[in-house]
This record gives C-alpha cells, structure tokens and sequence, in this order.
C-alpha cells in the first residue's frame, strides 16, 4: 500500500516570510555622526570631503541602513548625498532608526520576492508569532495580485484569506 502525502497532492506551496528575515549580521549600520563636528554639527565643506575619502566599494553587495544614532539635526541633502554613493555599490539603501531598521531592511527583501512565480498557485503563508504585522500585509498585498488562492496557517491546516473568482 502506497503512503499518499495529501499536502504535497494538494500541490499548495508553503512561503515562509522568515526566509527573508536579517539574521543581525547580513547588513551594516552607516551612522553619520562620527562625520558631525562634536557629534552634532555638520559642516557641509568638511562633509564632503570626507565622503569623497571613503571607499564605497567596501559596501558592494550589502544591506546598508543609513542612521543617525544621536539627536542631531541633519540637513536632509546629507542623507541623500550618502545614498547616492551607496546605491552603485550595495544591494538595499533605507534610512532608519536604530530600532526600526531590521524591518525595514525584511520589507526591502519581502519587495524583492519574484511574486510572479506564484502566478495561478495556492500559497500558504506560514504562520508565526514572529512576523510582523508590516512583513505580513506587504507580502499578502502583493501575492493577491498573482495567487488563485491564498491562506495562513501551516499547509495541513490553513485559514483561507483570500481566493480569486
């Protein structure tokens, strides 16, 4: 007698979301205030020169969150200068404060995701306690423009969210 595994016949896929979780150590923190006179003041002159010294290719390929860890007041230019340097280089530029940048950088790879291949599948979103609820609506906004049916839940046992007619 044959074992038939009713989840992988139903041929609904599994899509984890916290695949594309930051694991802390997959990205780098450019903080702007080691570039700020007394930590708090930014002269433009010295500024630039000092971005002009940096070597931005040390940066290629990686998840760069831009802050600035103190309570400075930083001219918007300046962010914008750092990431125009960046972007050839890394893989993802966002702005962020300490605390919110790991779920910026999660969207940006939520983003990413080739939604395109889940065209006319059903895809169950794995639950868990741990996604957010901001990585949770992205990704489901953006697969309902490409499933024939999505759930939540684990694929045994899923919770129907939405399906198309």
């Amino acid at each position: 007698m044959e074992i038939i595994n009713k989840i992988d016949a139903s041929g609904i896929q599994t899509l984890d979301l916290r695949n594309y979780k930051s694991n802390g150590e997959d990205f780098i923190v450019f903080d702007i205030v080691p570039f700020l006179i007394e930590d708090f003041l930014l002269q433009e002159k010295i500024f630039r020169s000092e971005m002009a010294q940096i070597d931005w290719n040390q940066f290629t390929g990686k998840d760069v969150v831009i802050c600035c860890s103190n309570d400075a007041i930083i001219p918007l230019w300046a962010y914008a200068l750092i990431s125009s340097l960046l972007a050839p280089h890394a893989s993802i530029v966002v702005y962020s404060t300490i605390g919110n940048h790991e779920n910026l950088l999660w969207m940006e790879r939520i983003r990413k995701i080739e939604f395109s291949a889940f065209i006319g599948q059903k895809v169950v979103l794995k639950a868990n306690t741990a996604i957010p609820e901001e990585i949770l609506v992205l990704a489901t906004s953006q697969l309902i423009k490409y499933v024939q049916t999505l759930m939540w839940g684990e694929a045994g046992s899923p919770l129907m969210i939405y399906k198309r007619k």
